[in-house]
């Protein structure tokens, strides 16, 4: 993920302290004013500094009254920034936590002075902490932590659709492929932007599927084979492996013209070895009666394990010409 690279210019307020008329004030008001420009010699160098003097300056100025409230006020516009540039420096540093804190105060302090944009930096800003903190938990397969941390990515952005993939991720990780399908939907609703991403998603899940139908198939799933094969055709995996396994799906269920039609889609896709799918079209063809393509299918098995198997077929069983 890049990282953010914008940052608030510091807003330099400037600021002419005059003694004030009634004597009474004077000491107070001019401390007050001592420690804004304290505050302001500090923003470039020392930003938490700052914010604590700025803060210091607020509460001087409180006590004070009216006449304080025009510095109180230049204070208080100086905070949103502070604490988003602050975030900033903490993001950089992988300060992950603080930064959220830091976005969280900006957020906080920008509504008092209505800094609108400043809010709206600081929320996406938070989005994107919490989404790399899920990325960090997805890594360390720390499943329910990173789907916690995708969630509140998504709470502050919800078109994040970076945050729904990783979800999605989690979600293929633990098989579970309704959920998996629900994120596909979410990552192609807010990618309008970035078709291209979405694209590549829909592939990755295709491709699970397949990857799902060959594991069923090894533990006798036909059924659930078939339903995998489907899917991932659907979402446009139509590779000469997901047409294999469908054949040998449709053959574990008796299907046999879905398989005869499936075995010669996967025959035209596949560039090298073709043994395996002549042997499964040749069973289908078995299976419908059709006793001629069998064998013809049966006699293109040369090569590989099936060999001995698919001679068999041809000699003792269908007794091929």
């Amino acid at each position: 993920m890049k990282r953010m690279t914008f940052v608030v210019g510091l807003a330099i307020a400037s600021f002419i302290f005059l003694a004030p008329q009634k004597k009474i004030y004077a000491q107070t008001v001019e401390d007050a004013g001592n420690t804004f420009n304290s505050a302001i010699q500090l923003m470039q160098s020392d930003i938490p500094g700052a914010i604590a003097k700025f803060e210091e300056v607020i509460a001087m100025c409180e006590k004070i009254g009216e006449s304080g409230n025009e510095l109180k006020t230049q204070a208080q516009n100086q905070l949103p920034i502070l604490y988003y540039n602050y975030a900033v420096n903490l993001q950089s540093s992988q300060n992950y936590d603080q930064a959220i804190e830091a976005c969280n105060k900006a957020i906080q302090t920008g509504q008092q002075v209505n800094n609108a944009d400043i809010i709206a930096k600081a929320v996406n800003l938070t989005a994107q902490l919490y989404m790399v903190k899920g990325n960090d938990y997805f890594k360390n397969k720390d499943f329910d932590q990173a789907i916690a941390n995708f969630d509140q990515a998504i709470a502050h952005d919800s078109n994040l659709y970076r945050a729904y993939y990783g979800k999605l991720l989690v979600y293929r990780e633990q098989d579970k492929y309704k959920e998996m399908d629900e994120m596909l939907e979410k990552v192609k609703a807010t990618s309008t932007q970035d078709p291209d991403f979405a694209q590549k998603t829909q592939a990755l899940v295709a491709r699970e599927y397949s990857i799902a139908a060959a594991k069923a198939i090894q533990a006798k799933n036909s059924s659930l084979a078939l339903n995998y094969c489907e899917k991932a055709l659907s979402l446009g995996d139509t590779t000469a492996n997901t047409y294999y396994y469908q054949t040998l799906a449709a053959n574990m269920e008796k299907k046999y013209s879905l398989a005869a039609e499936a075995a010669q889609k996967a025959l035209e896709l596949e560039q090298k070895d073709k043994n395996k799918i002549y042997f499964e079209l040749g069973k289908a063809y078995e299976g419908l009666g059709k006793t001629t393509e069998a064998c013809a299918a049966y006699k293109n098995v040369t090569a590989g394990p099936l060999v001995q198997n698919a001679q068999y077929q041809i000699k003792q069983v269908l007794k091929c010409k």
